[in-house]
C-alpha cells in the first residue's frame, strides 16, 4: 500500500476503505497462521480483528502535550488498525513466534512488555508486540495486495491472554471502577501468579523433554528404535503379558500387520501403544470363554486403545469371516462395559 498524503478527514477515508481494511486483516492473519505452522510451532490460536471506525476516530484525534494531533498521516502513522493475535502455550514460544513472523515480514518496532515489567520491577502485562509489514523480499503469499501496509501483532501465553482481557473489560471499559486500590491489587497479585504459572509449565515442558530424550537413548540401546519384526513383536508382547499365552509363531507376522496399520513401526511405539493396565478391563469386557493367547489379546488391546479407527484399517486385511462384524461387536462391549 503507497504511503498517502495527509487527508482533510481521514476517519471518512478510513470508513470509505473499511472494506478493504478488513480484506487485509484475513488475508495477513492467514499467512501470520500458515508462518507459525510451518515453524513447526503449536499454539493455542491466531485471531485477527480490524479496528473500529470509532476506535480508529479516537485514536486519530489524540493530542500532543503541546495540542497539536499526534498523528498528521494517520492512516500511514497508525500501525494497529490491523491486529493479530498469536496465542501460545509456554512463554518460550513466544520468542519463537516472533523470529518466524520477523523472518517472513518486514519488522518495524518491537516493544517487549515482559522485558519493560521486569526492568521496572512491576507485574502487569507481558508478551510481545511485533510492527510488521509486507515488503521488500519479505512478502507472504496472499499478502501482495497489502505490501507496504503496517500491522500489529501481539503475542501472548494463554494466561497473559486471560489476565489482559479481564483487566480490560474490568478496567478500562467502565471508567468508573479505574483507580480502585482493590481492583489494583488483585491484578498484580493475578499478574505475579501467572508469572509464576508460565516459569512452572516451562520447568515441566523442559523436564518432560528431557525425560523422552533419556527414554528414546534407552530405546536405542535396546534395539526398540528398530523396525518392528514378527520375531521382536512376539519378544515385547510376551514381556509386556506375560500371564497369556503364546500364540502359535506364524499368527505374529498377522499380528505385526495389525500392528502397523495402526502406524506403529517400532518396539517403542509398540510399548506406547498397549498400556497392560487396561488388560483387566478388556478382559472383563470381552469376557473370553477361554483365556486368549497374545493375537486376540493385543487385538482387543488395539481396538480398545483406536477404537473405530482399528476397525477401518484393519477390517480387510484378513480372509477372517465377517472380521467387519466381529470387531463392532467387540467395540460395542467395551463401550459398554466403560459405561
Amino acid at each position: 500500500m503507497q504511503k498517502e498524503p495527509t487527508m482533510i478527514d481521514p476517519v471518512g477515508t478510513y470508513r470509505d476503505r473499511y472494506d478493504w481494511f478488513v480484506r487485509a486483516t484475513a488475508a495477513l492473519a492467514t499467512a501470520v497462521e500458515s508462518i507459525v505452522a510451518d515453524a513447526g510451532l503449536d499454539v493455542d490460536a491466531v485471531e485477527a480483528r480490524t479496528k473500529s471506525v470509532e476506535s480508529a476516530a479516537g485514536k486519530f484525534a489524540r493530542l500532543k502535550p503541546d495540542g497539536s494531533l499526534e498523528f498528521t498521516d494517520p492512516l500511514t502513522e497508525v500501525t494497529d488498525l490491523v491486529g493479530v493475535r498469536v496465542i501460545t502455550y509456554l512463554t518460550s514460544d513466544i520468542e519463537r513466534v516472533a523470529e518466524a513472523l520477523s523472518s517472513r515480514f518486514e519488522l518495524l518496532k518491537t516493544i517487549d512488555k515482559s522485558s519493560l515489567a521486569q526492568e521496572t520491577g512491576v507485574f502487569g502485562y507481558a508478551g510481545k508486540h511485533l510492527i510488521l509489514t509486507p515488503g521488500g523480499d519479505r512478502v507472504p503469499p496472499g499478502c501482495e495486495d497489502v505490501v507496504g501496509l503496517g500491522f500489529e501483532v501481539q503475542i501472548r501465553t494463554v494466561l497473559q491472554h486471560a489476565w489482559a482481557e479481564i483487566e480490560h473489560d474490568i478496567r478500562f471499559k467502565n471508567s468508573r471502577t479505574q483507580g480502585s486500590p482493590v481492583i489494583d491489587r488483585a491484578f498484580t497479585l493475578a499478574a505475579g501468579l501467572i508469572e509464576l504459572a508460565d516459569q512452572q509449565f516451562e520447568l515441566a515442558d523442559r523436564h518432560h523433554k528431557e525425560k523422552i530424550a533419556e527414554l528414546r537413548a534407552a530405546d536405542a540401546a535396546r534395539g526398540m528404535d528398530l523396525e518392528l519384526t514378527a520375531e521382536k513383536l512376539r519378544s515385547i508382547v510376551t514381556d509386556l503379558l506375560p500371564e497369556y499365552a503364546s500364540s502359535r509363531p506364524t499368527h505374529y507376522e498377522w499380528l505385526l500387520t495389525l500392528v502397523t496399520a495402526n502406524g506403529i513401526t517400532t518396539g517403542a511405539e509398540l510399548e506406547d501403544a498397549l498400556d497392560p493396565s487396561r488388560v483387566p478391563f478388556v478382559v472383563g469386557a470381552m469376557d473370553y470363554q477361554h483365556r486368549p493367547g497374545h493375537v486376540r489379546l493385543v487385538d482387543d488391546l488395539l481396538l480398545d486403545r483406536f477404537g473405530e479407527a482399528h476397525i477401518v484399517r484393519t477390517a480387510t486385511l484378513t480372509t477372517e469371516r465377517d472380521r467387519l462384524g466381529k470387531l463392532r461387536y467387540r467395540l460395542t462391549k467395551l463401550q459398554a462395559h466403560q459405561e
